[in-house]
Protein backbone atom coordinates (compact mmCIF):
# COMPACT_ATOMS: atom_id res chain seq x y z
CA UNK A 1 0.00 0.00 0.00
CA UNK A 2 1.09 3.58 -0.70
CA UNK A 3 1.88 5.72 2.35
CA UNK A 4 0.84 8.94 0.61
CA UNK A 5 -1.22 9.28 -2.53
CA UNK A 6 0.41 12.09 -4.44
CA UNK A 7 -2.17 12.48 -7.21
CA UNK A 8 -5.83 11.56 -7.62
CA UNK A 9 -6.70 11.20 -11.31
CA UNK A 10 -10.44 11.54 -11.93
CA UNK A 11 -11.85 10.02 -15.12
CA UNK A 12 -15.55 10.56 -15.92
CA UNK A 13 -16.67 7.69 -18.16
CA UNK A 14 -19.62 7.49 -20.51
CA UNK A 15 -19.92 5.08 -23.48
CA UNK A 16 -16.24 5.18 -24.34
CA UNK A 17 -15.52 1.52 -25.12
CA UNK A 18 -13.59 2.50 -28.26
CA UNK A 19 -11.07 4.77 -26.51
CA UNK A 20 -11.16 3.90 -22.80
CA UNK A 21 -8.33 1.34 -22.94
CA UNK A 22 -5.84 3.84 -24.37
CA UNK A 23 -6.82 6.35 -21.69
CA UNK A 24 -6.39 3.87 -18.82
CA UNK A 25 -3.12 2.47 -20.22
CA UNK A 26 -1.65 5.98 -20.15
CA UNK A 27 -2.60 6.27 -16.47
CA UNK A 28 -1.54 2.90 -15.06
CA UNK A 29 1.83 3.26 -16.81
CA UNK A 30 2.66 6.69 -15.43
CA UNK A 31 6.22 7.05 -14.13
CA UNK A 32 4.74 8.51 -10.93
CA UNK A 33 3.39 5.42 -9.17
CA UNK A 34 1.88 6.93 -6.00
CA UNK A 35 -1.46 7.74 -7.59
CA UNK A 36 -5.10 6.69 -7.43
CA UNK A 37 -7.26 6.49 -10.54
CA UNK A 38 -10.92 7.24 -9.81
CA UNK A 39 -13.18 6.18 -12.68
CA UNK A 40 -16.78 7.37 -12.44
CA UNK A 41 -19.11 5.53 -14.81
CA UNK A 42 -21.96 7.89 -15.62
CA UNK A 43 -24.54 5.31 -16.66
CA UNK A 44 -22.77 3.86 -19.71
CA UNK A 45 -24.82 1.58 -21.94
CA UNK A 46 -21.90 0.04 -23.86
CA UNK A 47 -19.08 -2.20 -22.61
CA UNK A 48 -17.30 0.60 -20.70
CA UNK A 49 -18.28 -0.83 -17.24
CA UNK A 50 -16.78 -4.22 -18.15
CA UNK A 51 -13.58 -2.58 -19.39
CA UNK A 52 -13.31 -0.67 -16.10
CA UNK A 53 -13.89 -3.84 -14.10
CA UNK A 54 -11.14 -5.69 -15.98
CA UNK A 55 -8.64 -2.87 -15.48
CA UNK A 56 -9.46 -2.59 -11.75
CA UNK A 57 -8.60 -6.29 -11.35
CA UNK A 58 -5.22 -5.68 -12.99
CA UNK A 59 -4.37 -2.56 -10.97
CA UNK A 60 -5.58 -1.97 -7.41
CA UNK A 61 -4.97 1.78 -7.73
CA UNK A 62 -8.14 1.99 -9.81
CA UNK A 63 -11.28 2.89 -7.83
CA UNK A 64 -14.66 2.46 -9.49
CA UNK A 65 -17.78 4.55 -8.92
CA UNK A 66 -21.06 3.92 -10.73
CA UNK A 67 -24.00 6.29 -10.97
CA UNK A 68 -27.06 6.92 -13.12
CA UNK A 69 -26.46 9.27 -16.03
CA UNK A 70 -26.11 12.75 -14.53
CA UNK A 71 -23.59 14.31 -16.93
CA UNK A 72 -19.90 15.02 -16.84
CA UNK A 73 -20.04 17.68 -14.09
CA UNK A 74 -21.72 15.29 -11.65
CA UNK A 75 -19.25 12.53 -12.58
CA UNK A 76 -16.25 14.77 -11.91
CA UNK A 77 -17.84 15.92 -8.67
CA UNK A 78 -18.40 12.34 -7.50
CA UNK A 79 -14.73 11.58 -8.10
CA UNK A 80 -13.61 14.73 -6.31
CA UNK A 81 -15.63 13.80 -3.21
CA UNK A 82 -13.65 10.60 -2.63
CA UNK A 83 -10.24 11.83 -3.82
CA UNK A 84 -7.45 11.56 -1.22
CA UNK A 85 -4.38 12.70 -3.18
CA UNK A 86 -2.28 15.79 -2.50
CA UNK A 87 -3.14 16.93 -6.01
CA UNK A 88 -5.97 16.31 -8.45
CA UNK A 89 -5.91 15.84 -12.23
CA UNK A 90 -8.87 15.35 -14.55
CA UNK A 91 -8.63 13.20 -17.68
CA UNK A 92 -11.51 12.69 -20.11
CA UNK A 93 -12.24 9.06 -20.97
CA UNK A 94 -11.21 9.41 -24.62
CA UNK A 95 -7.95 11.33 -24.02
CA UNK A 96 -4.55 10.30 -22.70
CA UNK A 97 -1.47 11.59 -20.90
CA UNK A 98 2.19 11.28 -21.86
CA UNK A 99 3.78 8.76 -19.50
CA UNK A 100 5.76 11.21 -17.35
CA UNK A 101 3.03 13.87 -17.22
CA UNK A 102 2.01 13.41 -13.58
CA UNK A 103 5.62 13.27 -12.39
CA UNK A 104 6.44 16.56 -14.11
CA UNK A 105 3.28 18.25 -12.87
CA UNK A 106 3.78 17.00 -9.32
CA UNK A 107 7.39 18.23 -9.29
CA UNK A 108 6.34 21.64 -10.62
CA UNK A 109 3.51 21.98 -8.10
CA UNK A 110 5.69 20.99 -5.15
CA UNK A 111 8.67 23.16 -6.09
CA UNK A 112 6.38 26.19 -6.53
CA UNK A 113 3.88 25.35 -3.78
CA UNK A 114 1.24 26.33 -6.35
CA UNK A 115 -2.52 25.98 -6.03
CA UNK A 116 -2.83 25.26 -9.72
CA UNK A 117 -0.44 24.22 -12.51
CA UNK A 118 -1.29 24.95 -16.14
CA UNK A 119 0.29 22.98 -18.97
CA UNK A 120 0.21 22.45 -22.74
CA UNK A 121 -2.06 20.21 -24.79
CA UNK A 122 -2.01 18.63 -28.24
CA UNK A 123 -5.17 17.93 -30.25
CA UNK A 124 -5.58 14.52 -31.86
CA UNK A 125 -8.02 14.30 -34.79
CA UNK A 126 -9.83 11.24 -36.15
CA UNK A 127 -7.67 11.56 -39.28
CA UNK A 128 -4.63 10.83 -37.02
CA UNK A 129 -3.54 14.43 -37.47
CA UNK A 130 -1.95 16.02 -34.39
CA UNK A 131 -2.29 19.78 -33.95
CA UNK A 132 -0.40 21.92 -31.45
CA UNK A 133 -2.70 24.85 -30.56
CA UNK A 134 -1.09 28.12 -29.50
CA UNK A 135 -3.90 28.88 -27.05
CA UNK A 136 -2.11 26.93 -24.27
CA UNK A 137 1.19 28.84 -24.63
CA UNK A 138 1.02 30.74 -21.36
CA UNK A 139 4.79 31.32 -21.50
CA UNK A 140 4.09 34.14 -24.00
CA UNK A 141 3.21 36.33 -21.00
CA UNK A 142 6.66 35.97 -19.41
CA UNK A 143 10.33 36.51 -20.20
CA UNK A 144 12.15 33.86 -22.22
CA UNK A 145 14.63 33.15 -19.44
CA UNK A 146 12.01 32.27 -16.78
CA UNK A 147 12.63 29.04 -14.88
CA UNK A 148 9.09 27.71 -14.48
CA UNK A 149 10.18 25.29 -11.75
CA UNK A 150 10.62 28.29 -9.46
CA UNK A 151 8.16 30.84 -10.78
CA UNK A 152 4.59 31.65 -9.77
CA UNK A 153 2.05 34.22 -10.94
CA UNK A 154 -1.64 35.01 -10.55
CA UNK A 155 -4.70 35.50 -12.74
CA UNK A 156 -3.96 39.18 -13.38
CA UNK A 157 -0.71 38.17 -15.09
CA UNK A 158 -2.66 36.15 -17.67
CA UNK A 159 -5.79 38.31 -17.60
CA UNK A 160 -6.87 37.72 -21.25
CA UNK A 161 -7.08 33.95 -20.57
CA UNK A 162 -9.36 34.05 -17.51
CA UNK A 163 -12.58 34.02 -19.53
CA UNK A 164 -11.27 33.20 -22.98
CA UNK A 165 -12.61 29.70 -23.79
CA UNK A 166 -9.90 27.72 -21.94
CA UNK A 167 -12.41 26.38 -19.44
CA UNK A 168 -11.74 22.63 -19.42
CA UNK A 169 -10.20 21.13 -16.24
CA UNK A 170 -8.00 18.61 -18.09
CA UNK A 171 -5.09 20.99 -18.73
CA UNK A 172 -4.87 21.99 -15.08
CA UNK A 173 -3.33 20.28 -12.05
CA UNK A 174 -4.98 21.23 -8.74
CA UNK A 175 -3.89 21.23 -5.11
CA UNK A 176 -6.72 19.33 -3.43
CA UNK A 177 -6.58 21.29 -0.16
CA UNK A 178 -7.02 24.49 -2.18
CA UNK A 179 -10.16 23.12 -3.87
CA UNK A 180 -11.54 21.95 -0.52
CA UNK A 181 -10.79 25.22 1.28
CA UNK A 182 -13.16 27.10 -1.04
CA UNK A 183 -15.56 24.19 -1.50
CA UNK A 184 -15.16 24.35 -5.27
CA UNK A 185 -17.35 21.88 -7.13
CA UNK A 186 -18.86 21.29 -10.56
CA UNK A 187 -22.46 22.43 -10.89
CA UNK A 188 -24.95 19.66 -11.62
CA UNK A 189 -27.86 19.80 -14.06
CA UNK A 190 -26.10 22.43 -16.13
CA UNK A 191 -24.59 21.81 -19.55
CA UNK A 192 -21.34 23.75 -19.16
CA UNK A 193 -20.14 23.08 -15.59
CA UNK A 194 -16.47 23.66 -16.47
CA UNK A 195 -16.96 27.39 -17.06
CA UNK A 196 -17.85 28.72 -13.57
CA UNK A 197 -15.49 26.17 -11.96
CA UNK A 198 -12.59 27.40 -14.11
CA UNK A 199 -13.23 31.10 -13.49
CA UNK A 200 -13.67 30.68 -9.74
CA UNK A 201 -10.58 28.50 -9.30
CA UNK A 202 -8.33 30.70 -11.43
CA UNK A 203 -9.35 33.90 -9.67
CA UNK A 204 -9.09 32.46 -6.16
CA UNK A 205 -5.68 30.80 -6.62
CA UNK A 206 -2.90 32.69 -4.81
CA UNK A 207 -0.17 30.91 -6.74
CA UNK A 208 -0.38 29.69 -10.31
CA UNK A 209 2.50 27.96 -12.06
CA UNK A 210 3.12 26.70 -15.58
CA UNK A 211 4.74 23.57 -16.97
CA UNK A 212 5.72 24.50 -20.56
CA UNK A 213 5.46 20.96 -21.93
CA UNK A 214 2.88 19.07 -23.99
CA UNK A 215 1.54 16.51 -21.54
CA UNK A 216 -2.04 15.82 -22.65
CA UNK A 217 -3.59 14.54 -25.88
CA UNK A 218 -7.14 15.77 -26.40
CA UNK A 219 -9.19 13.77 -28.89
CA UNK A 220 -11.24 15.97 -31.23
CA UNK A 221 -14.13 15.33 -33.61
CA UNK A 222 -15.77 12.09 -32.59
CA UNK A 223 -19.33 11.17 -31.70
CA UNK A 224 -18.66 9.43 -28.37
CA UNK A 225 -17.69 12.60 -26.49
CA UNK A 226 -19.40 13.10 -23.13
CA UNK A 227 -19.73 16.79 -23.93
CA UNK A 228 -21.43 16.36 -27.29
CA UNK A 229 -24.60 18.46 -27.17
CA UNK A 230 -27.37 18.16 -29.73
CA UNK A 231 -27.95 21.45 -31.51
CA UNK A 232 -31.70 21.00 -31.30
CA UNK A 233 -32.09 20.88 -27.52
CA UNK A 234 -33.35 23.33 -24.92
CA UNK A 235 -30.12 22.74 -22.97
CA UNK A 236 -28.49 25.29 -25.22
CA UNK A 237 -30.16 27.90 -22.97
CA UNK A 238 -27.96 26.77 -20.07
CA UNK A 239 -25.28 29.16 -21.33
CA UNK A 240 -27.31 32.05 -19.90
CA UNK A 241 -27.27 30.39 -16.45
CA UNK A 242 -23.51 29.95 -16.75
CA UNK A 243 -23.00 33.62 -17.67
CA UNK A 244 -25.12 34.67 -14.66
CA UNK A 245 -23.11 32.35 -12.41
CA UNK A 246 -19.81 33.92 -13.53
CA UNK A 247 -21.17 37.45 -13.16
CA UNK A 248 -22.50 36.73 -9.65
CA UNK A 249 -19.12 35.35 -8.60
CA UNK A 250 -17.30 38.44 -9.90
CA UNK A 251 -19.65 40.80 -8.06
CA UNK A 252 -19.68 38.83 -4.79
CA UNK A 253 -15.87 38.82 -4.72
CA UNK A 254 -15.45 42.50 -5.73
CA UNK A 255 -13.76 41.45 -8.96
CA UNK A 256 -16.19 42.76 -11.56
CA UNK A 257 -14.45 46.11 -12.13
CA UNK A 258 -11.07 44.39 -12.50
CA UNK A 259 -12.41 42.00 -15.14
CA UNK A 260 -15.24 44.06 -16.65
CA UNK A 261 -14.00 44.09 -20.26
CA UNK A 262 -13.05 40.39 -20.07
CA UNK A 263 -16.52 39.54 -18.77
CA UNK A 264 -18.37 41.45 -21.50
CA UNK A 265 -16.19 39.84 -24.15
CA UNK A 266 -16.88 36.42 -22.61
CA UNK A 267 -20.63 37.11 -22.54
CA UNK A 268 -20.76 38.20 -26.18
CA UNK A 269 -18.48 35.38 -27.26
CA UNK A 270 -20.58 32.67 -25.60
CA UNK A 271 -23.99 34.02 -26.63
CA UNK A 272 -22.85 34.41 -30.23
CA UNK A 273 -21.11 31.01 -30.32
CA UNK A 274 -24.31 29.16 -29.37
CA UNK A 275 -26.49 31.43 -31.49
CA UNK A 276 -24.64 30.16 -34.57
CA UNK A 277 -25.11 26.53 -33.45
CA UNK A 278 -28.72 26.70 -32.36
CA UNK A 279 -31.09 24.03 -33.72
CA UNK A 280 -34.11 25.05 -35.78
CA UNK A 281 -36.64 24.43 -32.99
CA UNK A 282 -35.12 27.03 -30.68
CA UNK A 283 -33.64 29.63 -33.06
CA UNK A 284 -36.30 32.31 -32.64
CA UNK A 285 -36.48 31.88 -28.85
CA UNK A 286 -32.68 31.90 -28.49
CA UNK A 287 -32.35 35.13 -30.49
CA UNK A 288 -35.05 36.82 -28.38
CA UNK A 289 -33.33 35.66 -25.17
CA UNK A 290 -29.97 36.93 -26.50
CA UNK A 291 -31.45 40.34 -27.35
CA UNK A 292 -32.99 40.59 -23.89
CA UNK A 293 -29.67 39.67 -22.20
CA UNK A 294 -27.70 42.22 -24.21
CA UNK A 295 -30.30 44.99 -23.88
CA UNK A 296 -29.20 45.24 -20.23
CA UNK A 297 -25.79 46.46 -21.44
CA UNK A 298 -25.50 49.98 -22.84
CA UNK A 299 -23.46 50.10 -26.03
CA UNK A 300 -21.67 53.19 -24.69
CA UNK A 301 -20.44 51.04 -21.78
CA UNK A 302 -18.66 48.47 -23.93
CA UNK A 303 -17.79 50.45 -27.07
CA UNK A 304 -14.44 51.76 -25.85
CA UNK A 305 -13.41 48.69 -23.83
CA UNK A 306 -14.01 46.00 -26.47
CA UNK A 307 -12.58 45.43 -29.93
CA UNK A 308 -14.53 46.41 -33.02
CA UNK A 309 -15.39 42.76 -33.67
CA UNK A 310 -17.23 42.39 -30.34
CA UNK A 311 -18.96 45.74 -30.77
CA UNK A 312 -20.28 44.51 -34.10
CA UNK A 313 -21.45 41.21 -32.59
CA UNK A 314 -23.39 43.20 -29.99
CA UNK A 315 -25.02 45.48 -32.59
CA UNK A 316 -25.76 42.54 -34.87
CA UNK A 317 -27.72 40.65 -32.20
CA UNK A 318 -29.50 43.74 -30.86
CA UNK A 319 -30.57 45.01 -34.29
CA UNK A 320 -31.40 41.74 -36.07
CA UNK A 321 -35.12 41.25 -36.70
CA UNK A 322 -34.82 37.53 -37.47
CA UNK A 323 -32.52 34.59 -36.80
CA UNK A 324 -31.50 34.36 -40.46
CA UNK A 325 -30.60 38.05 -40.51
CA UNK A 326 -28.40 37.58 -37.43
CA UNK A 327 -26.60 34.64 -39.05
CA UNK A 328 -26.08 36.51 -42.35
CA UNK A 329 -24.70 39.58 -40.60
CA UNK A 330 -22.38 37.45 -38.49
CA UNK A 331 -21.01 35.79 -41.64
CA UNK A 332 -20.29 39.21 -43.17
CA UNK A 333 -18.52 40.26 -39.94
CA UNK A 334 -16.37 37.11 -40.07
CA UNK A 335 -15.46 37.64 -43.74
CA UNK A 336 -14.55 41.28 -43.13
CA UNK A 337 -12.31 40.46 -40.18
CA UNK A 338 -10.76 37.56 -42.08
CA UNK A 339 -9.88 40.02 -44.85
CA UNK A 340 -8.45 42.47 -42.31
CA UNK A 341 -6.30 39.70 -40.77
CA UNK A 342 -5.01 38.69 -44.21
CA UNK A 343 -4.08 42.30 -45.01
CA UNK A 344 -2.36 42.68 -41.63
CA UNK A 345 -0.34 39.52 -42.29
CA UNK A 346 0.79 40.93 -45.65
CA UNK A 347 1.89 44.17 -43.98
CA UNK A 348 3.74 42.22 -41.26
CA UNK A 349 5.50 40.06 -43.87
CA UNK A 350 6.44 43.15 -45.88
CA UNK A 351 7.82 44.85 -42.77
CA UNK A 352 9.69 41.69 -41.87
CA UNK A 353 11.29 41.58 -45.34
CA UNK A 354 12.23 45.26 -45.10
CA UNK A 355 13.86 44.67 -41.72
CA UNK A 356 15.69 41.66 -43.12
CA UNK A 357 17.00 43.64 -46.13
CA UNK A 358 17.98 46.53 -43.89
CA UNK A 359 19.75 44.17 -41.50
CA UNK A 360 21.67 42.49 -44.33
CA UNK A 361 22.79 45.90 -45.66
CA UNK A 362 23.90 46.98 -42.19
CA UNK A 363 25.90 43.77 -41.73
CA UNK A 364 27.66 44.35 -45.07
CA UNK A 365 28.33 47.95 -44.08
CA UNK A 366 29.81 46.86 -40.74
CA UNK A 367 31.96 44.25 -42.47
CA UNK A 368 33.21 46.89 -44.90
CA UNK A 369 33.96 49.34 -42.06
CA UNK A 370 35.76 46.59 -40.14
CA UNK A 371 37.80 45.69 -43.26
CA UNK A 372 38.74 49.35 -43.86
CA UNK A 373 39.68 49.74 -40.20
CA UNK A 374 41.91 46.62 -40.20
CA UNK A 375 43.61 47.68 -43.46
CA UNK A 376 44.25 51.14 -42.03
CA UNK A 377 45.95 49.65 -38.96
CA UNK A 378 48.10 47.40 -41.16
CA UNK A 379 49.25 50.35 -43.30
CA UNK A 380 50.03 52.38 -40.18
CA UNK A 381 52.17 49.52 -38.77
CA UNK A 382 54.05 49.18 -42.09
CA UNK A 383 54.94 52.89 -42.03
CA UNK A 384 56.33 52.50 -38.51
CA UNK A 385 58.72 49.84 -39.80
Amino acid sequence: MMDIIKVSVIVPVYNSEKYLGKCLDSLINQTLKDIEIICVDDGSTDSSPEILENYSKRDNRIKLVSQENRDVGAARGAGLKIATGEYVAFVDNDDWLVLDALQKLYNNARSNDSDLVLFKVRYFYSSNEIITPKSFDFDKYFNNDVDFNSFTFNALDIKPEVMNNLFAPWFKFYKRNFLNSYNFYFKEKITYPDVPFHVQVLLKANKLSFCPEYLYFYRKNHQESMLLISKDTSRIFDIFKVIDEVQSFLFSNDLFKSYESEFYQFKLQQINFWLLRCGKTHQKEYLLKSKKELSNIKFSTIESMLSRRYNEIYLNIINSTSYQEAISLDESIKLRFKDIKAKNRKVENRNSENIKVKTEKEIKKLKFQKSVSINGIRNFLRRLK
